[in-house]
């Protein structure tokens, strides 16, 4: 048995099979109508031909001393049956059913009993032919017969008249149906396109105003689950908001109270737990810090809080300056590449941004190395970067590493890997992208995050 999932229904599919079926079962209606009309038109129009010949017969068929006969000569009768196209035969029966001249092998008549004449179809020689038979007031039968050759000719051109009309109206009737289902199909691709754009976060309702009336109760109750889901993520953000904020107030004071203990004559051994404690301290403060930027970056846009004409050199070149003393602590070589990238941003998101670049930068690279600041275009499109010349990310984990809480195994430095899922989240909302690759000479590794060009934004 096939393992394969069932295909799924498609509307366009269904509009099609039963437009095309009504029109094939329509067409194939029409045909055989007109077959009917045809032939039943062709055996009117030369039944009355066949009929002349057969009455011309049956008025000249005399009995007399030698017996019954035509009295016609050879020439009049191969006048009466000569056709271009068929074959004409007859045959004239006495009362007694006696062949009297014409054909010998021609089937008896039909019961002629109340019909001065009548047609039928028969066969003659192995060939179709339709044969007219007429009696006599001396109850002689004269038959005569021809094939079909001219009415298949006049079937043939009836149908053609007639069908080809009718299938180029199907084929064009199918043609309009394909491009109709097509355009009406559009505001559900619209839809789908709207949906599959969205960053995974954006959960603004859908516009209805546009949305045909088909689709309206699909839309309201996407809506509807939108606006519950808002709701769930609101407040999923406001606790992780509230609870880091409510924690950070204690873990400074725990930190100050720490460090005012290093002022003191103290024993090495309590000393070395007092520098440990410190140590969590201060993660478990960034960790709070780094949750409110978190939410702070997932959090609903305020509508009220637009975009803004942000040059990230500016921006760029006031973080690496408040980093600087770390760096220098560090013994990293803290650089600028800076020109101008005008960009629309949040004023309160973008520091954010370049603070965990910076941050995950000089955590991860050691002392020695280097870390490197740009912004500027490529190609108009503007950019900010944060280049190191530390141990580098591994091609297999860089999609990995924008994970929350994801950090590569054997790392050193004590990071609690939010960082770059904060930048992550703060790319998104700028429609922006993100690419990790590896620093100048394959050495290190190089974020840079891409913003669209202002007039791009919408």
């Amino acid at each position: 048995m096939s393992d394969e999932p069932p295909r799924p229904p498609s509307i366009r599919r269904r509009l099609l099979v039963f437009l095309i079926s009504s029109l094939v079962l329509m067409v194939s209606g029409a045909a055989i109508v007109t077959y009917w009309v045809a032939q039943r038109s062709a055996n009117d129009a030369y039944d009355r031909s066949l009929l002349d010949p057969a009455f011309d017969i049956a008025d000249n068929v005399n009995v007399d001393a030698t017996g019954a006969h035509v009295d016609l000569p050879q020439k009049a009768l191969e006048a009466l049956v000569y056709d271009q196209v068929d074959k004409v035969i007859y045959q004239v029966r006495s009362p007694t059913n006696a062949i009297v001249d014409g054909v010998n092998d021609l089937p008896p008549p039909q019961d002629l009993s109340g019909e001065p004449h009548i047609f039928f179809d028969g066969m003659y020689r192995g060939e179709a032919i339709r044969v007219a038979a007429v009696r006599t007031p001396n109850g002689f039968v004269v038959q005569v017969g021809e094939t079909l050759h001219k009415r298949n000719r006049l079937v043939g051109e009836i149908l053609v008249a007639e069908l080809v009309p009718t299938l180029l109206i199907a084929v064009g009737s199918i043609a309009l149906a394909w491009l109709g289902i097509s355009r009406g199909l559009i505001p559900l691709e619209d839809l789908r396109l709207e949906l599959s754009n969205r960053a995974p976060r954006d959960l603004r309702p859908l516009a209805t105003a546009a949305v045909p009336i088909e689709l309206a109760p699909v839309v309201n109750a996407f809506n509807d689950l939108l606006d519950h889901l808002r709701g769930a993520s609101t407040m999923q953000q406001r606790f992780l908001a509230n609870a880091a904020h409510q924690l950070r107030t204690p873990l400074a004071g725990l930190q100050m109270h720490l460090e005012l203990l290093f002022r003191r004559d103290l024993p090495p051994d309590l000393r070395s737990e007092l520098e440990r404690m410190h140590s969590a301290t201060v993660r478990a403060s960034r960790l709070a810090n780094q949750l409110l930027a978190l939410a702070k970056a997932e959090s609903v846009p305020d509508k009220s809080r637009e975009f803004e004409n942000i040059d990230l050199r500016a921006v760029a070149d006031t973080a690496a300056r408040d980093w600087a003393a770390k760096a220098i602590a560090q013994n990293v070589d803290l650089g600028f590449s800076l020109e101008r990238a005008e960009i629309l941003g949040d004023p309160l998101l973008l520091p954010e941004l370049v603070d965990n670049l910076i941050d995950n930068a000089l955590r991860y690279i050691g002392g020695g190395g280097s870390v490197t600041v740009g912004t500027g275009s490529i190609d108009g499109v503007p950019y900010l970067s944060v280049e190191d010349t530390g141990p580098g990310i591994p091609l297999s984990e860089r999609s990995k590493v924008l994970d929350r809480f994801y950090r590569i195994a054997g790392t050193r430095g004590e990071g609690s890997g939010l960082g770059l899922a904060i930048v992550q989240e703060v790319v998104d909302r700028h429609e922006g992208t993100l690419e990790i690759t590896d620093g100048a000479g394959g050495r290190g590794t190089c974020v840079r995050v891409m913003f669209p060009r202002k007039r791009e934004r919408g």
